[in-house]
């Protein structure tokens, strides 16, 4: 692996988990927010709060993947691929679970995001990733 991939990689790295920190803080501020807003507009931008960190995060994530090489390019998206499979089974097999009174989750979407970055993490491993 090239300096500049190695350097690259660290950059994103640093850059992804400044935005993670600040995700981590957003669910803090927002949870306490919840407690003490009543329901309404103020309450809504609370809870939005967390999703601009995502958003932040997302578009690390992406102009990190427009500086890599192609055959990098290609492992992500295969493993991107994989991991919309593999989600859109599990978030199915969930519903139906739910949906027949199998058991009751709650909160099953704030799980959503770190399910699917472990799962891309695990795909792109599983691709042929050296990172």
């Amino acid at each position: 692996m090239s300096q500049r991939i190695k350097k690259a990689r660290r950059r994103h790295l640093i850059e992804l988990f400044s935005v993670m920190a600040i995700y981590v803080a957003a669910v803090f501020v927002a949870s306490s927010l919840a407690k003490v807003l009543d329901k309404g507009p103020l309450l809504a931008i609370a809870a939005l709060i967390p999703a601009l960190a995502i958003a932040g995060a997302c578009y690390v994530s992406f102009r990190f993947y427009q500086r890599m090489d192609e055959r990098q390019q290609r492992i992500q998206a295969n493993a991107a691929a994989l991991t919309l499979t593999v989600a859109i089974v599990i978030a199915s097999t969930l519903g139906f679970l739910k949906t027949y009174g199998v058991f009751s989750f709650e909160d099953d979407f704030i799980w959503f995001t770190p399910f699917l970055i472990i799962t891309w993490g695990l795909a792109r491993r599983l691709m042929g990733d050296d990172c």
